[in-house]
């Protein structure tokens, strides 16, 4: 791995941690969870946080995260994940920064991840959806690279996990760890700060296929999600295209 600092760049609800939980069980990366929500929650107010326990040790400028992020990476290889929408505009006058990091992303159908969030907090705005956000690091980040950034689907990551996580491991040259896709349940003292969003993460023992919970409140019947979930799919669709493919499956336009 040319850098050694692995960045998944997410939105919420979009089985983000859980995959954070598989990389956390190979054992050979510092995790960092979330750091730059503290720029958008804490410094800079900019939503209300439903369920955000702050760690008042924690920094809150962008310069200070990053140099944390630097320093934790001199003594191993970092796995960040993070919201695009926590810290985008911080990160788009950052070029040298980003060039720092091995940049991939996960996306979800947000017919599936807008009603998950809804449902924590009907409050939503559409900044902490994130999937404009998301697309718009995603465009820069290859803009500047001259390379399509690494992207991962959930659904494909559910209904091929192995598939999907060896192909993402061969794209940015770590190694593929078949035994780090089944793990105990476990609390990360990192969640901390969202523990609310992560019951499901802390009480799985893998990535499971297919699971996905049917919520009252969907696109059909609900406006605001069915807002939120137009504003959200152009930018979704164009990630979509880029995705890693499982095999056994043809592309499909969503």
């Amino acid at each position: 791995m040319k850098n050694n600092i692995v960045v998944l760049w997410s939105h919420p609800r979009s089985l983000s941690t859980a995959f954070e939980r598989m990389i956390m069980n190979r054992g050979d990366f510092k995790i960092l969870h979330e750091p730059f929500a503290y720029i958008y929650y804490v410094l800079e107010k900019r939503g209300l946080p439903t369920g955000m326990i702050i760690d008042a040790e924690h920094p809150t400028q962008f310069e200070d995260i990053k140099n944390q992020i630097l320093h934790n990476s001199k003594q191993q290889p970092v796995f960040l994940k993070d919201m695009a929408y926590h810290c985008y505009e911080y990160l788009v006058k950052d070029e040298s920064f980003l060039q720092n990091l091995v940049n991939t992303f996960i996306i979800r159908n947000p017919a599936k991840s807008i009603p998950s969030y809804y449902f924590l907090d009907p409050k939503i705005i559409e900044d902490e959806i994130g999937y404009q956000q998301q697309y718009h690091l995603f465009e820069k980040i290859a803009e500047f690279s001259g390379q399509i950034p690494v992207v991962i689907d959930a659904d494909d990551l559910q209904s091929h996990p192995e598939e999907i996580i060896a192909s993402y491991c061969q794209r940015i040259n770590i190694k593929f760890i078949p035994e780090a896709l089944q793990w105990r349940s476990f609390y990360s003292k990192q969640w901390d700060v969202w523990k609310i969003w992560h019951a499901d993460v802390t009480s799985s023992s893998k990535i499971y296929s297919g699971s996905i919970n049917q919520y009252e409140e969907n696109v059909t019947n609900n406006d605001r999600i069915r807002e939120l979930y137009d504003y959200s799919l152009p930018f979704y669709q164009q990630m979509y295209q880029h995705r890693i493919v499982p095999d056994s499956t043809k592309i499909i336009e969503k």
